[in-house]
């Protein structure tokens, strides 16, 4: 069971591929804070803030400061560099896409005499949680392996290439791997590459994201707790369509192969559901101290997948006499299965500067968030349906999951400066590093941000831009031997910028 571990295959049952990896599960757990453009100006900082419908997304205690009402509508557009470093190549590929923000409404009721409850608040709002849209191009020649070999391994771990229909089994098809007269899988692309050097070269593209509604509501305790939680109700859409060449770039015609050419598409779509619980307490007017705890998202996923092979294998004596053949599966595989994501923990301080309860005596804020994400806390499941090959399969692949990542710690912090009806804003972002390094991963973000503001007579705009830089790492395959393929290593640049508009109600 090793190889389900190591290599990204599928696994074949009642005609349907398990298709899911470590990288998923990221995937849907390494995001940036989310909000308006005064959170994302913020550095995304806004477990106390105070009221601000972003908070239903962190933490939804900030609701019970809401004594009156906000109708909130956001949108932005985000613009995205990736320089992929492979090999002795690099490559660069952009990628641009608008979206539709944090925005919703949030009604705010305040309490007559003397009461516990000061006041209370309902709020629905929609964020986007995560963005998807982006593009990896990259290109290097390999001295260590081919995708061939991860074919040819996939093959042998199966007992056979026919046992992986999405996989192997393209490959033997098209000629990319062969079977010698013991049975055993092999690849004349891997030992091309390990002899001369084979050119590769690939892409990624991927879109859509996950959007999520929530319903919360806060309490406000004798202005000194206050209380809130949400239900999140997230929708996830990602597609991705995966090519990989490799080219023998010797002039040698006798050795069985001259390129291979690999193409999948998956789409996963599905919902899910959590629950977000917070409390700040003010142990002074202008100081706050807030805390959250996010439950796992509970995803039911359905992904449908599909493949295709090329290959041209030059006087290899079994091909019929075709020197280019190709391969696709019979039909795409659909399948269902469910996904918890990882709980969260957060910790917050806001310190008010000026009297609070006097706008124009008010001159701003500092604020700050350290978040602690559990990544290793990523589970599939298989449906009782799915069979016991399957629930095996989704056993080894958490098993796989524990032992890739881990608990990473997350911190945002953030200024406003306030000039009676005008606010400058300033913030800054640490993600860490979510991966245990078991193959030379890892990865980091880093965001800087800025904006402005205005609010005057019930109505508020607010500008923000976000610098996003992050480390990563991409894997076009992986093999049993750990030093014998290396990952297209990732710099990415974005820039972010979000418009927010709002009355108050």
């Amino acid at each position: 069971m090793k190889k389900l571990i190591i290599a990204a295959i599928v696994l074949t049952a009642a005609g349907t591929a398990v298709a899911q990896t470590p990288e998923d599960a990221l995937r849907y757990s390494w995001q940036t804070a989310s909000g308006t453009a005064r959170v994302q100006s913020l550095g995304g900082a806004s477990g106390s803030i105070g009221g601000e419908i972003s908070t239903l997304f962190s933490n939804p205690g900030n609701l019970g400061f809401y004594r009156t009402g906000d109708l909130v509508v956001s949108g932005g557009l985000n613009l995205l560099s990736n320089k992929a470093t492979y090999y002795d190549g690099t490559e660069t590929a952009k990628k641009s896409a608008g979206f539709f923000g944090t925005s919703g409404v949030v009604f705010g009721n305040q309490s007559r005499g003397n009461r516990s409850i000061k006041s209370s608040s309902f709020g629905v709002g929609i964020t986007r949680v995560a963005d998807f849209n982006n593009r990896i191009s990259f290109y290097g020649i390999n001295n260590k392996s081919a995708m061939g070999d991860m074919f040819a391994e996939n093959a042998n771990a199966f007992g056979g290439a026919a046992k992986d229909p999405y996989g192997a089994d393209l490959a033997f098809n098209s000629y990319w791997i062969n079977k010698d007269q013991n049975g055993n899988f092999n690849s004349p692309a891997g030992s091309i590459a390990r002899s001369t050097g084979l050119y590769q070269e690939g892409t990624l593209k991927t879109n859509g994201g996950i959007t999520e509604v929530a319903v919360g509501g806060g309490l406000n305790l004798n202005d000194k707790v206050y209380l809130g939680g949400s239900i999140g109700l997230p929708t996830l859409r990602y597609g991705a369509t995966r090519t990989f060449d490799e080219f023998d770039r010797s002039e040698n015609t006798t050795n069985q192969f001259e390129y291979g050419y690999f193409e999948d598409d998956l789409v996963t779509k599905g919902m899910g559901v959590n629950v977000k619980l917070g409390a700040v307490f003010t142990p002074t007017q202008n100081f706050r101290i807030g805390i959250a705890a996010h439950t796992p998202t509970w995803y039911s996923l359905t992904d449908h997948y599909d493949a295709y092979a090329e290959a041209g294998s030059e006087n290899n004596p079994d091909n019929k006499g075709k020197q280019v053949n190709s391969w696709r599966p019979e039909q795409p595989s659909v399948y269902d299965y469910s996904l918890q994501t990882p709980y969260k923990l957060l910790g917050s301080f806001t310190y008010l500067f000026g009297d609070i309860n006097n706008v124009s005596s008010q001159k701003g804020l500092i604020t700050a968030d350290v978040e602690y994400v559990n990544h290793m806390a990523s589970k599939f499941k298989a449906y009782d349906e799915n069979g016991v090959a399957d629930k095996s399969y989704f056993r080894e692949l958490n098993t796989a999951i524990d032992n890739a990542y881990k608990g990473a710690v997350n911190a945002r912090l953030g200024a406003e400066l306030k000039f009676n009806t005008i606010m400058a804003r300033f913030g800054g972002a640490y993600y860490g590093n979510p991966y245990k390094n078991l193959a030379g991963e890892k990865g980091n973000i880093y965001q800087g941000s800025a904006g402005i503001g205005y609010r005057n007579h019930g109505f508020f705009v607010d500008l923000g831009y976000i610098y996003t830089a992050k480390d990563d790492v991409y894997y076009p395959y992986r093999l049993e031997d750990k030093s014998a393929f290396d990952p297209a290593r990732i710099k990415s640049n974005g820039s972010r910028v979000v418009l927010t508009l709002g009355f108050k109600i």
